[in-house]
């Protein structure tokens, strides 16, 4: 596995750190790198990006994307894999009607709420992928990939109809529990917890607030803000049973219809049906079981 983050890096300070011709410009404001944790220049990222933040309260960087490049011999022999769902969309069940149960989820960072009705969605929303997911962490998967799951009797898988004809909602029966050594923070130099909430007014006098945000639960609901590393799973008999798990810890943060979300795994059998049926939107990392 050869593993890259690729930085969009801000076009006028990008010459601190990176040579004229290096990586792609998109237009005359991003600039578009790729290095790794080898390179001696990883570790100037934030030092830099903190300088710049000092002296002229601008980002160094707008963005960034961890990129895992695999063998095809290294996902034939995984044993589990980390499933990527691609295609994201709005608006949220929650805007169209679902019905929720917040009673139930963590009062400290808004973890593990309970859907209390059937998933309801807005018509001609959803990507033609055959799996995609909103903003808020629904998953919602085709009617192809309905049919193909229940040819191969894969377990695991929850499905239930929702409002929108030939979709289905995804959940998963089973959970596993990551292990301490599935990393997660704010981006791959930052681990902040949280964050404080700050109040201030705008031009005409219009207040504006920010809410305290949890990234790591004391309570251990939730683990970061964004996965980091590959997953880490604590082994159990039933990964060899069935075909689609939910992480028991979440990423992500409770910020207006945003939730922290599980990380999805699957067994070798659900990616073959993925590849041998064609079907879209998918995925497909490695996950360490230890």
């Amino acid at each position: 596995m050869k593993e890259v983050l690729e930085l969009r890096i801000n076009y006028d300070y990008a010459h601190l750190l990176f040579k004229a011709d290096e990586g792609k410009n998109l237009g005359t404001s991003v600039k578009v790198v790729e290095i790794s944790k080898e390179d001696p220049r990883y570790s100037q990222v934030p030092i830099i990006a903190e300088e710049i933040k000092k002296k002229y309260d601008r980002g160094f960087f707008f963005g960034w994307q961890i990129k895992r490049r695999y063998s095809k011999k290294e996902l034939d022999t995984a044993t589990l894999l980390h499933l990527k769902i691609k295609a994201v969309f709005e608006p949220t069940g929650e805007e169209c009607g679902t019905l929720y149960d917040e009673t139930a989820a963590c009062e400290i960072c808004g973890a593990n709420r309970k859907q209390a009705s059937p998933l309801i969605l807005k018509k001609g929303t959803i990507p033609k992928k055959d799996i995609a997911r909103t903003i808020g962490g629904e998953v919602v998967v085709s009617e192809k990939f309905v049919n193909a799951a229940r040819q191969r009797n894969l377990k695991g898988l929850q499905l239930s109809p929702i409002n929108v004809e030939k979709y289905y909602q995804l959940t998963a029966y089973t959970e596993v529990e990551l292990s301490h050594r599935t990393v997660a923070g704010v981006d791959p130099w930052d681990f902040s917890e949280g964050s404080n909430g700050i109040e201030f007014t705008v031009s005409g006098g219009y207040p504006v607030k920010f809410e305290k945000e949890v990234y790591k639960c004391p309570k251990g609901d939730t683990i970061g803000l964004n996965l980091l590393s590959e997953p880490y799973v604590l082994n159990s008999q039933s990964i060899g049973e069935y075909d689609f798990f939910a992480s028991k810890q979440k990423i992500g943060v409770k910020r207006g219809l945003l939730r922290p979300e599980p990380i999805y795994f699957c067994s070798p059998a659900f990616r073959k049906m993925i590849e041998e049926e064609k079907l879209s939107g998918f995925e497909f990392e490695i996950t360490n079981i230890e």
